[in-house]
């Protein structure tokens, strides 16, 4: 689960601004900078609404429906706007809720360097590396403009991008049994990670 370890790893500050005036390494520190102020405010047990406010953060740093639409690939097309609405919303869940400790360890103990970035027009491409515990991982950050701020649609952790893999493990779930399968397999285990935390 290395790939949606990082990807919780990054969440966002609003740009207000109708023209676009944040570079997207900016846009990254600006966002580190933020979440790292709440975690020093709050205890080592964090209270659930200091949980939710980080997790509001997160799900702020991308643009799940393109997430979503790029780990259904062909499928996607194929479903309704009501199911492609529901997939987008159990898929962030799960992502969001299967790795907040690690986001949270992250932050605690990592230290992102941020090497280069190339903006072509509305996409960015955002290069860094994270030192772990026992390995340095290389992060591509893979951005677009949405509504003129920078959202994050994909993410390439040491040469795989994780939209290619879940479109290729989504698609392979689908030919063997169905989507409606896959559908109500995502629901119960969004349902299993949301009970954990009550």
């Amino acid at each position: 689960m290395k790939i949606y370890f990082i990807l919780l790893a990054f969440c966002c500050v609003t740009i207000a601004s109708a023209e676009i005036t944040t570079a997207p390494i900016a846009f990254l520190k600006g966002h580190d900078a933020v979440v790292q102020s709440v975690l020093v405010a709050a205890p080592d047990t964090l209270p659930k609404a200091v949980r939710e406010e980080i997790k509001a953060h997160i799900n702020a740093a991308f643009d799940f429906p393109e997430l979503s639409r790029l780990a259904l690939g062909e499928y996607w097309e194929q479903r309704t706007a009501k199911e492609r609405a529901h997939f987008t919303e159990t898929f962030s869940g799960i992502i969001s809720e299967q790795n907040f400790d690690s986001f949270l360890r992250y932050y605690r103990e990592g230290n992102i360097t941020y090497q280069s970035e190339t903006i072509e027009n509305d996409k960015a491409v955002v290069t860094a590396t994270v030192p772990l515990e026992r390995e340095q991982v290389e992060i591509v950050y893979k951005m677009h403009l949405v509504q003129n701020a920078w959202r994050i649609y994909d993410l390439v952790i040491d040469g795989v991008s994780t939209a290619e893999g879940n479109r290729r493990r989504y698609a392979r779930y689908i030919k063997k049994k169905s989507y409606e399968k896959l559908i109500a397999q995502l629901d119960k285990q969004l349902d299993r990670l949301l009970q954990t935390q009550k």
